[in-house]
């Protein structure tokens, strides 16, 4: 079943004020961790965000999309923003940025 989808934010204005896109966070926290390969790193990062995303919703580019008519319990078990919409940012937030470069950095 086809549903209508709406744009939640970009990682700019959802996530981080200070970078535009993913691979620009990403290369900017590994400035000073030399021989990872922030490729693989932004990779295995944007799929840890869309896995804890509901399922309905995903990063796509920069851009966070989902369902513009959620189901009445669609985010339950999610963390919610004041006014009882999706808190993207927190579930971003909950994924540990750091675990995930340092399996990369095993491989250096």
């Amino acid at each position: 079943m086809a549903f209508t989808m709406r744009h939640y934010g970009t990682w700019n204005n959802t996530i981080d004020n200070y970078c535009l896109t993913v691979e620009q966070m990403v290369s900017g926290a590994l400035d000073h961790w030399p021989g990872i390969d922030a490729g693989k790193v932004t990779a295995a990062y944007r799929a840890s965000i869309n896995d804890a995303l509901p399922d309905r919703v995903s990063l796509q580019g920069d851009e966070f999309y989902g369902p513009a008519y959620p189901d009445e319990d669609e985010w339950q078990g999610y963390p919610l923003d004041d006014e009882g919409e999706l808190d993207i940012a927190a579930i971003v937030a909950g994924i540990d940025f750091w675990a995930i470069v340092e399996q990369f950095d095993q491989e250096v």
